[in-house]
């Protein structure tokens, strides 16, 4: 989706610590870095299923991929897609927002997760 530094690392197993919030938590996605304005594109193919706010996420697109495979992105800005939707692997989903509050100390980054049926697995399956 960007390229960049992971930062924190997909992580259901056991907890990573997360320097904004001070805690450990479970993370069901993976952290990458990227500068502010940086286009953020699809990792595969799919429709455009949600576009909302998220107090932690800040703005997120979810793309439905088929197969029960859902990919979801967050900390964008200035959003390229609309619901209903269908994108190419390579589209321009939207470009790196300033990041929340919750991830403030680790900057400016990318929220990139799956799931399948619902439940999360490591995105990194994707990265070429």
């Amino acid at each position: 989706p960007v390229s960049g530094e992971i930062l924190m690392h997909y992580s259901m197993n056991s907890s990573i610590y997360f320097a904004t919030l001070d805690q450990y938590k479970y993370n069901p996605g993976v952290i990458i870095s990227a500068d502010q304005g940086t286009p953020v594109s699809s990792g595969a193919e799919g429709q455009v299923i949600g576009i909302y706010d998220d107090a932690v996420l800040g703005k997120v697109v979810e793309l439905e991929l088929g197969g029960g495979y859902m990919a979801t992105y967050g900390q964008l800005t200035d959003v390229a897609v609309s619901v209903g939707s269908y994108v190419d692997e390579g589209d321009i989903l939207g470009y790196v927002a300033a990041p929340t509050k919750y991830y403030s100390l680790e900057g400016t980054n990318l929220y990139f997760a799956l799931t399948k049926d619902g439940t999360p697995v490591n995105p990194e399956v994707l990265f070429r």
